[in-house]
């Protein structure tokens, strides 16, 4: 009796995008999307790539109200 193998999910190229003066990046695969902003990663994961998206924009959004 042959098993298959489980296959490997795909990965995401990353994707960045220009959020008023900073760069936010987002990348990953299914159920574990990454995030950066001006090149310095968040603390965790995100189930899909919009939560981390948003998590980027409220990230670079807190920055500039800190100035």
């Amino acid at each position: 009796m042959s098993r298959e193998l489980p296959q490997p999910r795909p990965v995401a190229p990353p994707i960045t995008f220009e959020v008023g003066k900073h760069r936010v990046r987002v990348g990953g695969q299914p159920g574990t999307w990454q995030v950066s902003v001006d090149e310095r990663s968040l603390d965790r994961t995100y189930a899909t790539a919009a939560d981390a998206w948003e998590a980027g924009v409220r990230e670079a959004d807190r920055q500039d109200r800190a100035v």
